[in-house]
């Protein structure tokens, strides 16, 4: 038996049939615990109550046949079939987290996704700390033209999601966030170092994981499913609350890795995901590339899609990466040479503060620290207003 589709082979550090045997899966990103999931592809496993973890939900009854569907990176995906249903079950077979589960098993979040473009898991298998099987009504997968075609329908049910998921946000978490780039920074060892001073009104939410493979059709409607964390995240980053924008930029950069995708059609993602979300996420500030924005959220997207392409010895994907941080560089002078205009509102301010001193104490000669007063308020507006004419849009 080779190595499936789902085993990290590039950063794994044993072979798998070893990991296979102490249920340890080892790699150079950390450690995870696995289980051994290929009896679950035969009929007889369905036939039987499972052990050693928690059924929740409307579990798949009097099982009639199993057929394999496919393997990848996440792992396996059967089909069940009843005399009367049929059902698509996810096998997870490496632990990484709760995120698809806690979507429907936490109720107020369940309730609050109602009437959103959203296909959530039925009934699973988990462990107290990650979900093992996942278990959805039949779907459909969608071909990677219709998403193409579509695009803009889908980011609308996206936006509508976590626009719902809101109200149970927690508070800007920007130490954390800039914490975990340095992490993964350090075990991709890239030349590239980037942190955001995020305001306020970026906040994080109960996670998604959107991604390409979360697109599927039901009745001929594109939905969403909540998808587990992958290896890679799981990994280097943990369980971690992020801001709604780094989703869209995560789903926007798997976009750009399988169809052609510009600066225009970057503009209209992020406006169609905008008209649909609180109008506190899309403010100048939390917009703003020197504050982070949507830049950094694609940065962190594209570190995280370098590590998977490391994991899974995908070439193509690699190559994509190593070129966009490339360009990193470019961005990054220019927010350089930004700071040069914001040092000037500081002289600005300076002299705002001696002159009005200068003013009241009288230590200068007439009316001069009246006017290094006046003179250094303008200069200040003026070095602000060039600042942030000069920050380059989030697209």
């Amino acid at each position: 038996m080779g190595e499936p589709a789902w085993w990290p082979s590039g950063i794994s550090q044993e072979p798998f049939e070893e990991s296979q045997s102490s249920l340890i899966c080892r790699t150079s990103f950390g450690k995870t615990t696995m289980w051994n999931c290929y009896p679950a592809t035969e009929l007889q496993w369905w036939q039987q109550v499972p052990e050693d973890a928690t059924i929740w939900g409307d579990w798949p009854q009097e099982v009639t046949s199993v057929e394999n569907v496919t393997e990848d990176e996440s792992g396996i995906v059967i089909k069940l079939f009843s005399q009367e249903k049929q059902w698509i079950a996810r096998l997870c077979p490496l632990d990484v987290g709760q995120d698809a589960s806690r979507i429907v098993r936490h109720n107020d979040w369940n309730v609050a996704l109602q009437g959103c473009d959203i296909l959530m898991p039925v009934a699973g298998w988990s462990t107290d700390t990650s979900d093992r099987i996942l278990i959805y009504p039949h779907y459909e997968v969608v071909a990677i033209n219709e998403i193409s075609d579509n695009m803009q329908s889908i980011i609308s049910a996206m936006a509508k999601v976590h626009s719902n998921l809101s109200q149970f946000s927690t508070p800007n978490s920007e130490r954390l966030w800039n914490d975990s780039l340095k992490s993964i920074e350090a075990k991709l060892n890239t030349n590239t170092l980037w942190r955001g001073p995020h305001s306020k009104n970026t906040v994080g939410l109960p996670a998604t994981n959107f991604r390409l493979s979360s697109i599927v059709k039901v009745d001929e409607r594109l939905l969403l499913i909540a998808q587990p964390r992958r290896l890679v995240e799981h990994l280097l980053v943990g369980e971690q609350r992020i801001p709604a924008i780094a989703n869209l930029m995560s789903l926007e950069r798997e976009f750009a890795n399988q169809m052609q995708f510009d600066e225009s059609q970057r503009k209209q993602l992020l406006e169609t995901w905008s008209n649909s979300v609180p109008v506190e996420w899309i403010g100048k500030k939390e917009m703003s590339t020197v504050l982070g924005g949507p830049w950094l959220w694609r940065y962190r997207a594209v570190l995280l899609n370098l590590a998977h392409a490391n994991a899974f010895g995908d070439t193509k994907l690699l190559s994509s990466c190593n070129t966009w941080l490339g360009d990193v560089s470019r961005l990054q002078a220019h927010l350089g040479t930004l700071r040069m205009w914001k040092a000037g509102e500081w002289v600005g301010y300076s002299a705002i503060a001696v002159g009005f001193y200068a003013w009241k104490m009288q230590t200068m000669a007439g009316q001069n620290g009246l006017i290094l007063l006046v003179g250094g308020a303008i200069f200040a507006i003026i070095m602000n207003r060039i600042y942030w004419s000069k920050d380059p849009s989030p697209y």
